[in-house]
This record gives structure tokens, sequence and C-alpha cells, in this order.
């Protein structure tokens, strides 16, 4: 599958990210995870992420 990244969607966009043709390169800033449910009732889902949109209902990027 041919990923075009002017497509792709942030969600909590961070301040520093690079992406190529074969690389996606994110500096998070200190603090950032997305840990759920543990098993002491820590939640934490504030860190960046870049999301695709697709109709296939398998795929996989190499």
């Amino acid at each position: 599958m041919k990923v075009n990244a002017k497509e792709m969607k942030w969600i909590r966009e961070p301040k520093q990210y690079e992406v190529t043709e074969d690389k996606v390169e994110i500096i998070t800033e200190p603090h950032t995870d997305l840990w759920q449910r543990t098993y002491y009732h820590f939640r934490n889902d504030n860190a960046p992420v870049l999301q695709l949109e697709t109709g296939e209902q398998f795929f996989h990027l190499l």
C-alpha cells in the first residue's frame, strides 16, 4: 500500500516531527504517553497520533 503523507491526520500534533516517504520521526514532549488501564488505575492519553484512513480491511506498511 502506497501512503501519501499529506492525507494523514494528526491528533495532538507534536511540536517536532518529520514525515518522509520512508520514515516517520516524532519527538514527543515529556510526560506524554498512551497508557490505558493499568492495575493501579493510571491512565495517560495525551501522546501524538498520526492516522491514516483506509478502506482496506487488512493492510500493512513496510
